[in-house]
């Protein structure tokens, strides 16, 4: 009887082996597909409950293609960077520093923006404030938040409570930030965020200061000949988008966000609620059901992308289960759906199938 149960165990121990191994073989051959059809550079990282079941890079962090991408390098992860911000401004509302429906004319009343006494914070976080979008040159000369602010609204403005992707809804938030925290927006991130969670590989970029074994990012052009992105001041992004990160740190943060110690229940439902008029957006983040995997997983997704560093962590919430890809040229899409042979949804629809 003994021999038999142990026979059992055997057998079961080798099948659960032998699905693992498939597994691992099937997203292999998607990501190797991808590299070889030079559609992907960049680092991959998928995790099952936290637990890396797959973690490999692909390409060269340089334009003379002397350096490999290793798991260790860091990318700019654009504006994944609004998460960051996100989860403090969530952090402030349990704390009751401020509330989400305080307005900008209440919260930061030396700023003259139209409009400001009925732009709410909640507004902000859905991109929903009819506030514009900054034009590109601003990133041509060095500048700080307020200019960055009085600049954009130059521009013109959309309707309140019409969806539109601007950075400067969270260029505000980070001011906010820096008003009720006392500190600098970045010391806030690294306090409460970063240092909390082990995060050491993740900081900010700024022009001729970037950490070591950095991924700089490269574009195909219309001849796909791969050309060096321009070094820009990313630091003007700001809260919006000037982070650089690894795949193993934002895999921390991924975590941390299972733990109601960390963000409240509460606030991680106001902040995963999903508004479907809005492009199914939530706060800083987008949340649906995935209608082209089997189990229609629900997703928690923070796309990013600036120039070729192309960025998505995917989280498969209900579920734990989580797709870390970070890209250094703008061949891979962080931001297709229903394009279910591309490597991204691949990678969810081949995740999805051992629920």
């Amino acid at each position: 009887m003994f021999r038999i149960i142990s026979l059992l165990t055997l057998f079961l121990i080798v099948g659960f082996q032998s699905d693992a191994q498939h597994k691992e073989q099937v997203i292999d051959s998607i990501i190797q597909s991808a590299v070889k059809n030079n559609q992907f550079e960049g680092t991959i990282l998928l995790a099952d409950k936290g637990n890396v079941v797959y973690h490999n890079s692909f390409g060269y962090t340089d334009k003379n293609k002397l350096n490999l991408v290793d798991n260790s390098a860091h990318f700019s992860i654009a504006f994944i960077t609004k998460m960051f911000t996100a989860i403090i401004i969530m952090r402030f509302v349990e704390e009751g520093k401020i509330n989400l429906t305080d307005n900008l004319k209440t919260l930061l009343p030396t700023l003259e923006i139209p409009n400001s006494n009925s732009i709410s914070v909640h507004h902000l976080l859905l991109h929903i404030s009819g506030l514009p979008n900054e034009n590109d040159q601003i990133y041509t000369v060095p500048s700080n938040p307020t200019s960055f602010v009085n600049e954009t609204i130059k521009n013109n403005f959309n309707a309140l409570g019409e969806f539109n992707y601007a950075n400067i809804d969270f260029v505000l938030l980070g001011l906010i930030i820096e008003k009720y925290d006392s500190m600098t927006w970045e010391n806030s991130v690294k306090n409460r965020i970063l240092d909390k969670l082990g995060m050491n590989e993740t900081g900010f970029l700024k022009k001729g200061n970037y950490p070591k074994n950095f991924a700089y990012s490269f574009s195909y052009d219309t001849e796909e000949m791969r050309r060096t992105d321009p070094l820009f001041n990313i630091e003007n992004y700001y809260a919006a988008g000037c982070m650089y990160s690894t795949a193993s740190d934002l895999l921390l943060l991924d975590q941390a966000m299972y733990d109601d110690l960390f963000i409240s229940k509460t606030s991680k439902e106001l902040m995963f609620t999903s508004y479907p008029k809005y492009n199914y957006s939530g706060y800083s983040v987008w949340t649906y059901n995935y209608p082209f995997a089997k189990s229609q997983p629900k997703i928690m997704e923070r796309r990013g992308g600036i120039l070729g560093a192309n960025s998505v962590l995917i989280r498969m919430i209900e579920t734990n289960k989580t797709i870390i890809i970070l890209s250094n040229n703008n061949k891979f899409n962080p931001d297709s759906f229903g394009n279910t042979q591309g490597l991204k949804e691949a990678l969810m629809i081949e995740m999805d199938k051992s629920n």
